[in-house]
Parts: structure tokens; C-alpha cells; sequence
């Protein structure tokens, strides 16, 4: 038998607080979305004054975290070998996805947009950092 963790309702919800928190603190303007393992979406939240696409954005770069199993920005590394990545899904290769891994296991991912590249990585290292 297999047993699969997952997040729960409080821990999503810690984690979209922490992130919401972090980027208040850095004065960005961000949605945040939090997804399973197979890429669907648990959480999203746009920040006032972010722009229209970034719900799109941060759902891509959380489904291409959990999916790639890796941070989204560590995909553009990989297309250079390998093009096809791209047409297997919706994969986006830039920063602001993280993994969520829990005893060793992907069990989601974590996707930022409305900032830089390295102020989106910051915000969603924010929302890990709350699992602990």
C-alpha cells in the first residue's frame, strides 16, 4: 500500500498568509497560487492591483513546479536540450514556482506573479518557509 500526504485546508492557508505577508513586506503587488501534485489548483489569490494575467501566471509556474517536480525557473535551463518539454503541458520556465515537498515526496507547488523573478522566488519561499 501507498500512502500520499497532501496539504490541508490550514496548512494552504498558512501558506498563502505567509506569502501575502512577504510580498506586502516588499511592497509587491502578487497573486499566489498554491496547487496539488497533479497540478490543480488549491488556492488563489490576486493582490489588488495586480495585473490581469498574472492569475494565469502563478497558476502556470505552480503547475510547472509540481509537475517538473523542481523550481519553474530551473525549466529554462532544460529547454535547450529538450524543446518538447514544452508542448507536454502548460509548463512555464520562469521563476516564482517551488515544489512543495514533504518526506521527500512533490506533493504541490507554489506560484508567484506581479513582481521580478527574484521577487516573486521570495514570496513563494515565504509561503514554503510557513509549512515549517
Amino acid at each position: 500500500m501507498i500512502v500520499k500526504h497532501g496539504l490541508d485546508a490550514a496548512a494552504l492557508d498558512a501558506m498563502l498568509d505567509a506569502g501575502l505577508a512577504q510580498a506586502r513586506a516588499i511592497n509587491v503587488a502578487a497573486t499566489i497560487a498554491i496547487v496539488d501534485e497533479g497540478g490543480y489548483a488549491c488556492r488563489l489569490y490576486r493582490s489588488d492591483g495586480t495585473g490581469a494575467m498574472t492569475p494565469a501566471v502563478a497558476l502556470a509556474k505552480a503547475r510547472t513546479a509540481a509537475l517538473m517536480r523542481a523550481p519553474s525557473g530551473a525549466l529554462t535551463a532544460r529547454l535547450k536540450d529538450e524543446p518538447e518539454l514544452l508542448r507536454l503541458t502548460d509548463y512555464l520556465p520562469m521563476p516564482g514556482g517551488l515544489p512543495v515537498r514533504y518526506e521527500g515526496a512533490c506533493i504541490g507547488g507554489v506560484g508567484v506573479s506581479g513582481g521580478t523573478g527574484e521577487q516573486d522566488v521570495a514570496i513563494a519561499q515565504a509561503a514554503l518557509d510557513a509549512l515549517g
